[in-house]
């Protein structure tokens, strides 16, 4: 029993090489979010929602802890939809480009399901799609 036990809380080199990189990379990316203001996902989501993103969070987590599973379902659907439109908005408002669009809404989809690491995840896109636009 012991040497199950054992086996299960003992990480392989590579795997604890794998976890020492993911938390190394989400400290940089919190650093990078101190450093700046809302990511712009979150500016073009204030201006189509007429919301504060971050009251929007707050309930939004507040939501989904408080949720069950078939809450927890008309939730994702209700996202789903605002995520949809928020795309469609981009395009027809902002005049972006369907991939462009695509990203900033896919960005935003877990921190609007209210998840907790979504403010990373919307980071990481407007990280990437800002690398996208100085290249």
């Amino acid at each position: 029993m012991n040497s199950v036990f054992i086996s299960k809380i003992c990480l392989d080199k590579k795997t604890w090489l794998m976890q020492a990189e993911t938390e190394d990379f989400f400290v940089e990316l919190e650093t990078v979010n101190m450093q700046r203001s809302h990511p712009k996902s979150f500016a073009l989501y204030e201006e189509y929602s007429r919301r504060n993103i971050d009251e929007t969070i707050r309930a939004r987590r507040e939501n989904f802890d408080k949720a069950d599973s078939d809450a927890k379902r008309r939730l994702a659907k209700e996202v789903e939809r605002e995520i949809k439109n928020f795309l469609i908005w981009l395009k027809e408002t902002k005049e972006l480009d369907h991939t462009t669009a695509h990203y900033y809404s896919i960005g935003l989809k877990s921190l609007l399901l209210g998840l907790p690491v979504g403010a990373q995840v919307a980071s990481l896109f407007d990280a990437i799609l800002n690398a996208r636009t100085t290249e």
